[in-house]
C-alpha cells in the first residue's frame, strides 16, 4: 500500500518560471488540480513581478532558462524581502550530484528532476506550505 501523502493545509500561491510554454501550462493545471493556486512567468523578470503581485509561498524554478538561468532566479529572490520565506524548488532534466549542489548552492530547498509526477509534486507542495 502506498505511503499516503501530506496534504496542504491551505491553498498555496504557487509561482511557475519555467520558459516552455506548454511545460509551463502543464504544470499550472497540475499545480490546480493539486488545490493551489498557480502563477506562471516565463523569464526572471516576470518571476520577480509576479512575486511582489502573487505573494507566492512556493516557487517551482526551472533550472535551464535563456535569459537568467535558474540559480540567478533563485538568488534573485532570496535576496528580494518578499522572496526570503518562499519554498524555492529547482526544476531540471539532469540529477546529477552536480547540479544537485549547484542549485542547493543557489539557494533551492527543493529538487524536482522532469517529468515530475504528481504524487512527487505533492509531496514537494505540503513540505512548502
Amino acid at each position: 500500500m502506498p505511503a499516503e501523502q501530506p496534504t496542504p493545509s491551505a491553498c498555496e500561491c504557487v509561482l511557475i518560471v519555467e520558459d516552455d510554454d506548454d511545460s509551463r501550462d502543464m504544470l499550472s493545471e497540475l499545480v490546480s488540480m493539486l488545490g493551489h493556486r498557480a502563477v506562471g512567468a516565463a523569464n526572471s523578470v516576470e518571476a520577480l513581478l509576479h512575486l511582489k503581485q502573487a505573494q507566492p509561498t512556493i516557487a517551482l524554478i526551472d533550472i535551464g532558462l535563456p535569459d537568467v538561468d535558474g540559480c540567478e532566479v533563485a538568488q534573485l529572490l532570496r535576496a528580494d524581502p518578499a522572496g526570503r520565506g518562499v519554498h524555492l524548488v529547482a526544476l531540471t532534466g539532469y540529477s546529477d550530484l552536480r547540479t544537485r549542489e549547484t542549485a542547493r548552492a543557489a539557494g533551492f530547498d527543493d529538487f524536482l528532476v522532469k517529468p515530475i509526477l504528481p504524487d512527487t509534486l505533492q509531496a514537494v507542495l505540503a513540505r512548502g506550505s
